[in-house]
């Protein structure tokens, strides 16, 4: 069983999107490049073509980014949501938000949130503005705990 440090989940990066975002960039410098080669040298065809290939490369590359992006903001929400909850919890138990570890990164009914040595299954009503806490004894005696920058 593994669970989430508060701070893991308010500080948990994408880096593949800037490796992304830099190709992205590149793409467009060669298109200007070639775009420019195109307009000097108008009888050598390998530039337009060259150029295609890039502008259909980068239409390709932005269709993904947008697509990941629209998944990181669903994921960036349920995390949201996630910590929310864990700062309610550590609000009503009287202790600090880094004591609070949660089992998902997503709300769902029968999450676990862990406060010190006590384990209690979340249960998220129909509605979805609200929570109730009980108390759960773990089958699984081995707990992974991941902390911020793991």
């Amino acid at each position: 069983m593994t669970f989430y440090s508060y701070n893991y989940l308010v500080h948990q990066n994408n880096n593949h999107t800037l490796v992304q975002l830099a190709a992205i960039g590149i793409i467009i410098l060669i298109i200007a490049i070639l775009s420019w080669l195109w307009y000097r040298h108008k009888t050598d065809l390998k530039y337009r073509d060259l150029f295609i290939i890039m502008v259909l490369l980068l239409l390709l590359l932005v269709g993904i980014q947008f697509n990941e992006w629209q998944t990181i903001k669903n994921s960036f929400n349920q995390k949201s949501q996630v910590t929310q909850i864990m700062q309610r919890v550590a609000k009503e138990k009287g202790v600090r938000k880094t004591a609070v570890w949660s089992n998902t990164s997503s709300v769902s009914s029968g999450m676990l949130i862990k406060v010190h040595d006590h384990i209690y299954n979340v249960t998220i009503n129909t509605d979805g503005n609200s929570y109730t806490l009980t108390k759960a004894t773990p089958i699984q005696s081995t707990i992974n705990y991941v902390k911020e920058g793991q």
